[in-house]
């Protein structure tokens, strides 16, 4: 019998050290092609334009000194909390030029337009709205935030963009190629959508096992029977009890487990297909349209930006006879 090295086990430890940073590396770092940031810039931005417009509805009401919620009641309120809104130190004559500006910001960081500072700006106005007046802030614009953020760590503007267009009709002036490139922020900002979106599921599935009714699937009846939210009469579930009390096993069910199901490149699709099932249904069975639109654009970080590419024509034609996968790594 052959003695064993002395040295084994730290050169396997070594050698496990070495892969775990290898693979950390290549999961927060290697280089990802910014197609599909580009298409979750796009949509955000839309968003974004969107509540701003209905901000502005009633601008008054909401922002200003005397508003729904006063200015001095905010500062009193989070006094020994750092809490950022420009807001804070727009008086009411120059709300409706600040409010403007902030809408052309927006339509230029959707078409991707300078996107570097804009994306930055984005994030900027997004809390600074929802924070100046917390009493309106729902889920829409914690998403709208989210997204913003990690745009703007991301190299968003380097596809569907103004930005884009400009350097390629550069490079085609010059002579120059034009080439898919990649970048290692592009790899991060997408991870970071990612993971967040798993945390949001996770604690959204965890936090529902705190109370009784959607252990006993009840939840989803109130839900359903509530003329609040009613935009479809669904109380015809009452003769079938089971239906309602399903949904709500199989909701929890499907955001406690969505962190660690969703990385799994066959079930990947059933998942994603699932959540754009659920958030549709909220949409239309709930009227919650923006925040069931908000969080399906979400799903674009796990999508393979090949595929897009391919799917939408854009796809280069050295590999317009290979087939591509439809979620990425």
């Amino acid at each position: 019998m052959s003695p064993v090295p002395a040295n084994t086990l730290p050169r396997r430890c070594r050698n496990a050290l070495h892969d775990a940073a290898d693979q950390w590396q290549r999961f927060w770092f290697d280089p990802a092609d910014p197609f599909t940031l580009g298409m979750i810039r796009l949509l955000t931005g839309s968003m974004l334009v969107y509540t701003l417009w209905v901000w502005g509805l009633d601008l008054n009401a909401f922002f200003a000194s005397d508003g729904l919620q006063p200015l001095s009641t905010m500062l009193q309120f989070y006094q020994n909390d750092f809490v950022f809104s420009f807001f804070y130190f727009v008086s009411d004559e120059w709300l409706v030029i600040v409010h403007w500006s902030c809408v052309i910001v927006a339509i230029m960081f959707c078409l991707g337009l300078a996107t570097r500072l804009t994306s930055v700006l984005a994030f900027l106005i997004t809390i600074s709205y929802s924070q100046r007046v917390p009493i309106a802030n729902f889920g829409l614009d914690q998403i709208l935030g989210l997204l913003c953020l990690y745009l703007a760590v991301g190299p968003s503007g380097s596809a569907f963009s103004i930005d884009q267009l400009i350097r390629d009709r550069w490079r085609k002036s010059k002579g120059l190629t034009i080439e898919v490139r990649k970048f290692a922020s592009a790899r991060t900002a997408l991870r970071l959508i990612q993971i967040h979106l798993c945390v949001i599921y996770f604690w959204a599935g965890f936090s529902k096992l705190k109370g009784d009714t959607w252990w006993t699937g009840e939840a989803m009846w109130q839900v359903i029977a509530s003329q609040e939210y009613q935009t479809v009469d669904l109380t015809w579930m009452a003769w079938i009890p089971w239906l309602p009390y399903l949904i709500a096993h199989a909701t929890v069910v499907w955001e406690v487990f969505f962190c660690v199901l969703v990385w799994n490149r066959r079930l990947r699709p059933l998942m994603l297909a699932l959540g754009t099932g659920m958030h549709f249904g909220i949409g239309a069975f709930l009227g919650l349209w923006t925040f069931a639109l908000i969080m399906t654009y979400c799903y674009f970080a796990f999508g393979n930006p090949e595929w897009w590419r391919h799917l939408l024509s854009f796809s280069d034609r050295r590999n317009s006879g290979h087939d591509v996968e439809g979620v990425a790594d």
